[in-house]
């Protein structure tokens, strides 16, 4: 299974949800993604924190083949080493939706065969980001277990349409800005 391959490549940074769903050739993730690997540390023989990281990661993937990716960067320039590194495992239909911090607008791009949904991203949580413009309620999840949300997650992304202007991934790394997310809780 591909998502148990990059679980024996150390892709899985930290690790929220990583299980089969109901549907059985299928399973979900949740956590933080390794995009690029720290430098290793021959003294210590362990590596520095990655290079490029997808925060609050949600996968859905068959056995070859991603069918759902979301999560967030905290610059646009992470963007490209995600699509060279992933291309080849993005189904056709895959459209993955990246929240990014220093994003000027909100748009798609398509790159490599795929439409990638890039939006702005200054607060709040991917996964309830996600569940707002897929139009999935609480209680649409109510019941399920936690693999299964991924999925039904993904089921309704297939309807989702956005209306963000298309932009060419050139013009997306040209425009960005120097936004950070904002951050709560105590200091």
């Amino acid at each position: 299974m591909l998502l148990e391959n990059y679980q024996q490549q150390e892709r899985f940074w930290m690790t929220t949800l990583f299980g089969a769903t109901t549907k059985s050739d299928l399973q979900a993730f949740r956590g933080e993604f390794t995009v690029l690997e720290g430098e290793l540390n021959a003294v210590a023989g362990k590596r520095t924190p990655p290079r490029a990281l997808l925060k609050q990661a949600v996968l859905l993937a068959t056995a070859d083949k991603l069918l759902m990716v979301a999560g967030s960067f905290e610059s646009v320039d992470e963007l490209p080493e995600f699509i060279s590194l992933f291309k080849d495992d993005l189904d056709p239909s895959c459209v993955p939706v990246i929240f990014i911090e220093n994003l000027a607008e909100s748009c798609q791009i398509d790159a490599e065969g795929n439409r990638y949904v890039l939006i702005q991203y200054r607060e709040g949580a991917v996964w309830n980001e996600v569940s707002e413009f897929y139009y999935i309620d609480k209680h649409d999840l109510k019941g399920l277990s936690s693999e299964d949300k991924v999925l039904k997650l993904y089921e309704a992304g297939k309807e989702y349409q956005p209306k963000f202007p298309v932009k060419t991934l050139e013009e997306v790394l040209a425009t960005k800005t120097n936004a950070k997310r904002e951050g709560f809780g105590a200091v």
